[in-house]
């Protein structure tokens, strides 16, 4: 029995989700988190293209 690997990984647990500005409230930024190692919600200082200035940015469940 042969074994064929075709290089590409699994996605398993990953889900999408939206990043949105807490200042201004718009979703900027789309990313994937792996739902196992991250328990809770994320927040990452990001660039807002409306105010022109980074901001702190919440993560938004689940996109499809």
């Amino acid at each position: 029995m042969i074994n064929y690997f075709n290089g590409m990984a699994k996605k398993g647990s990953r889900i999408l989700v939206g990043l949105i500005c807490t200042e201004t409230g718009a979703q900027n930024y789309v990313t994937q988190i792996n739902k196992i190692n991250t328990g809770k919600k994320i927040e990452l200082k990001k660039y807002c293209p409306s105010l022109r200035k980074h901001t702190i940015h919440k993560s938004r469940e689940k996109l499809k």
